[in-house]
């Protein structure tokens, strides 16, 4: 039989909702009340999500809040805090976002105009996004001459020779320093 540990949340001023939770650890927040966050174990993800059928919606946004560090949407539905709390849970522990999909969501913040940042991605989540994957080709011709650069995993294969940065190829190609983005075509502008 599972055994469960019985861990409080406050639901507001003077209240609180217990929910029972198998196989939770604790673990303290830096937030001015250090609050208590739940943090379900791997072994018992499946069940701890299930149990979020157990909240009303009060007990949702002060778990939404704690888990995502910012309140939920004041129209949010209980479906929606339940799917939200679980996606943050699993990205927490298997990881969030595959690297082609974040590279799309850069991509589209680029031609949009419009930030994506905030509390859903961070500005080193968007840049780290914007790198071309590991094994695109580059091609720039500069000068008559074709330039083909390997994208890999720890940089940019250029002439044999490894570069850690776009801008360090598109300078010991043009001898000047320039954007690597922009100069192979990644950035408008």
């Amino acid at each position: 039989m599972t055994e469960f540990k019985k861990v409080t949340l406050q639901a507001g001023p003077g209240r609180s909702k217990c929910l029972h939770v198998a196989g939770c650890t604790k673990v303290t927040a830096t937030d001015e009340r250090r609050e208590e966050l739940l943090v379900p174990e791997l072994a018992n993800l499946k069940e701890t999500i299930v149990m979020l059928a157990d909240l009303d919606n009060e007990a949702l946004r002060v778990t939404w809040k704690r888990v995502w560090k910012y309140p939920a949407p004041k129209a949010a539905r209980k479906r929606f805090m339940m799917l939200g709390i679980a996606w943050k849970w699993q990205a927490g522990l298997l990881g969030g976002f595959r690297p082609e999909l974040a590279r799309r969501l850069a991509a589209l913040e680029v031609r949009s105009g419009e930030s994506l940042r905030g509390p859903y991605c961070s500005a080193a989540d968007l840049t780290a996004a914007a790198r071309p994957g590991p094994g695109t080709r580059l091609i720039r011709d500069w000068r008559g001459e074709r330039h083909e650069v390997h994208v890999t995993e720890k940089g940019y294969l250029w002439r044999r020779k490894e570069y850690g940065s776009l801008s360090a190829v598109a300078k010991a190609i043009t001898g000047v320093s320039r954007n690597g983005p922009k100069f192979f075509g990644l950035r408008d502008g």
